[in-house]
């Protein structure tokens, strides 16, 4: 309906504006056009639109006041309950077994050994320490050789070393040569001539011995002598037995005490608002309408309306 509304509105503005601007198109005797009075009398035209009440529905904007609800987050103090663990002394009796040494005198019998000297013939082994004479032989090897005297060939002297030049033998102790310019030269020398002897020579010496002899020999021991006798003594017992005993221990528990917190909570809230909302009235409006007469029967069809009848059109001009 609104949108209707609007679509009358916008066509009443562009009807005025056309009819405004009309030039006659009911030919030469229109030519001051459709809206001159004397011009549309003189022509046999109709005269101007006349208007009419129409009713129109249309939606429209209001607004209301109402109201809505909304959460909120609030910080609330709240006491609740809660434990807390304490160790409290607890005083608790028990039966303990204890164990207690007892003095207690009694007799026993007890064996003793006193020693008696007593005379006995016995076999006994001695080591007697004796110096006799061993007879050793030693040897030793002795070198009794002697010296020879030996010819052996020397070599050339420094005055052949230095000036003399050789002859007609190149080696004069090359074994193939035949003759030698040279003789050899040897000189005498003393040689020893080993001759070595073993020689045996006796030692006699004193050697020191030990030997076991066994003798028969009256000797004198302690002899123990078993004896035997009441004494009193103390010993000590275990005695077990039941004793009562109290003890402190410190016993857990949960003890409950009050205490607060804040927490968070989502609380409802209504507040007034001011909304918008469209509603549907119907008004009362007054429109322009136009009748055709029959002078104006071809403009009129060019304009899109009916020749017979007088026929009313709604926002129609006689020309575009």
């Amino acid at each position: 309906m609104f949108r209707r509304a609007l679509l009358i509105g916008a066509v009443l503005a562009t009807w005025t504006a056309q009819a405004n601007a009309c030039a006659g198109p009911c030919g030469s005797g229109c030519g001051d056009g459709c809206g001159s009075a004397p011009a549309m009398a003189s022509a046999g035209c109709a005269p101007a639109p006349a208007f009419r009440t129409v009713t129109v529905t249309e939606w429209v904007p209001e607004q209301y006041q109402t109201t809505r609800t909304t959460y909120r987050t609030e910080h609330v103090t709240e006491s609740y309950t809660a434990y807390r663990t304490e160790c409290v002394p607890e005083t608790r009796t028990c039966m303990v077994t204890v164990t207690k040494m007892v003095p207690e005198c009694r007799d026993e019998v007890r064996t003793t050994y006193t020693c008696v000297p007593t005379c006995e013939t016995r076999t006994v082994s001695k080591k007697v320490w004796t110096c006799k004479p061993v007879t050793t032989v030693s040897r030793k090897c002795v070198d009794q050789g002697h010296y020879e005297c030996k010819e052996v060939p020397c070599g050339p002297s420094l005055r052949d070393r230095l000036g003399h030049k050789k002859g007609c033998c190149a080696d004069p102790c090359d074994p193939c040569a035949t003759t030698c310019c040279e003789p050899v030269r040897t000189k005498t020398v003393k040689v020893w001539v080993p001759n070595k002897v073993w020689i045996e020579t006796p030692c006699t010496k004193m050697v020191r011995t030990c030997e076991t002899v066994c003798s028969t020999e009256t000797v004198t021991v302690m002899k123990k002598v078993p004896q035997t006798h009441v004494v009193k003594v103390t010993v000590n017992r275990c005695v077990t037995e039941q004793v009562p005993q109290t003890t402190t221990v410190m016993v857990s528990r949960c003890v409950p005490y009050q205490a607060t917190r804040t927490v968070a909570k989502c609380v409802p809230v209504t507040e007034p608002v001011t909304a918008c909302r469209m509603v549907c009235r119907t008004s009362q409006k007054v429109v322009p309408v136009e009748t055709c007469s029959d002078a104006c029967a071809p403009a009129c069809d060019q304009c899109g309306g009916s020749s017979k009848g007088h026929g009313m059109r709604l926002f129609k001009s006689c020309c575009h």
